[in-house]
């Protein structure tokens, strides 16, 4: 998904191909499967996202992952005082023993995060084009059902979903635990307006396939066209004061051009 806090100086045209309008799917190589969580759960999921999205976006969430990954690791060791990487607010604040808001669960099994990661921008595929609500939404409903066919906790698929629902909400995501904070700066680390975290043995392992294995191909416009036109096309999937609003009015602002969306 897209880092909404930033706007980019290139809009979309809403006209790329989408899945099932000629878009090749991506390849996943055996370097980035011996990466994954070996849970049925993770295999349904990656089976349900090769099939559905184009490559880019494929890639983007697979990179999101693995960022994502290496966040959680750090909310799990001992944090750097860099603020970058302070705690947030809720997982500093509630005990293990405490009740905590959803979404502020300190941590996330790798199955589920690997779900919410792979599936945060399933929403955005010609397959759900008919479903009114956002496409974060679409997706995290999409993850929700997938997880509790599986017999995942309902805590968890509550983590997963707010997760995936407030990934494109700065400001919000980045102050809930667990799940929810690593997927949103998983997403902005993709996109760069995030550091990335620091390098050891493990997610330089990480870095290299995303480096290697994991293009970038042309994420911010694809991401970018498919939001925008189902936006265009049902304005309930848009709505004022959202990251798919912003799209389609600067679609509208200027409709010629033909880059990236400059909402962004």
């Amino acid at each position: 998904m897209c880092n909404p806090s930033k706007h980019h100086s290139s809009s979309s045209s809403c006209s790329s191909p989408r899945l099932g309008h000629g878009v090749v799917t991506g390849t996943i190589t055996a370097a980035v499967r011996a990466l994954i969580p070996a849970h049925p759960v993770c295999i349904e999921a990656l089976a349900i996202a090769k099939s559905t999205l184009p490559a880019s976006i494929l890639y983007h969430s697979l990179r999101v992952y693995f960022y994502a990954a290496a966040f959680m690791r750090l909310f799990e060791d001992t944090l750097p005082s860099d603020a970058h990487y302070a705690p947030s607010i809720c997982s500093s604040l509630i005990s293990e023993d405490d009740n905590p808001t959803p979404g502020c669960i300190a941590r996330a099994p790798p199955h589920v995060l690997f779900v919410a990661c792979i599936l945060h921008d399933i929403g955005t595929a010609s397959t759900y084009d008919n479903i009114p609500e956002r496409f974060e939404v679409v997706s995290a409903d999409v993850a929700a059902r997938l997880l509790r066919s599986h017999g995942v906790p309902e805590k968890e698929v509550r983590d997963a979903w707010l997760a995936m629902s407030l990934h494109t909400s700065p400001g919000i995501a980045e102050r809930l635990g667990g799940t929810v904070r690593a997927l949103r700066l998983g997403v902005r680390a993709d996109f760069n307006s995030y550091p990335p975290p620091p390098s050891d043995k493990l997610i330089e392992t990480w870095a290299e396939v995303i480096r290697w294995q994991l293009p970038r191909l042309e994420i911010e416009k694809e991401l970018g066209d498919a939001v925008c036109e189902q936006g265009i096309q049902n304005r309930q999937k848009a709505p004022g004061g959202s990251w798919p609003g912003d799209l389609v009015r600067a679609r509208r602002e200027d409709p010629d051009w033909d880059g990236v969306n400059r909402g962004f």
